[in-house]
């Protein structure tokens, strides 16, 4: 990981709030916030991390598509693809399917916690 930090082109810190399961509330009162890096690794494209309310991934970004794996809070694993649309100079809008069907609802049944859609702001200095 130090190697991919040392050959980076540009690496700056990535803020955000996120609105999670869109579709289950119409009221989107319970934001979260998250932290991150993002670094240039080619021209057009970009690769990072971010947590947000203990939830980790790693996720590659071209053009004005994403897509990241992780881990949710729950130590599960949770896949993302969505997209990423520039609404300012630093100000960023990315819309993202929470592919959960690889996780447990943690109640001993075996069934996959319900797929997301989910809305986040950022702010990349």
């Amino acid at each position: 990981m130090l190697s991919s930090f040392i050959y980076a082109g540009d690496v700056s810190p990535v803020l955000g709030i996120r609105f999670s399961d869109i579709l289950a509330s119409n009221d989107l009162q319970d934001p979260t916030n998250s932290l991150g890096l993002k670094m240039e690794i080619s021209e057009g494209v970009y690769s990072g991390f971010d947590v947000s309310n203990g939830d980790f991934r790693i996720f590659v970004q071209r053009n004005n598509m994403i897509f990241g794996m992780g881990n949710n809070n729950q130590n599960q694993p949770q896949f993302t693809v969505g997209g990423y649309y520039g609404a300012l100079e630093n100000l960023y809008v990315n819309l993202e399917y929470v592919i959960n069907q690889l996780t447990d609802d943690g109640l001993g049944a075996g069934d996959p916690i319900p797929d997301q859609l989910r809305i986040s702001l950022s702010v990349q200095f």
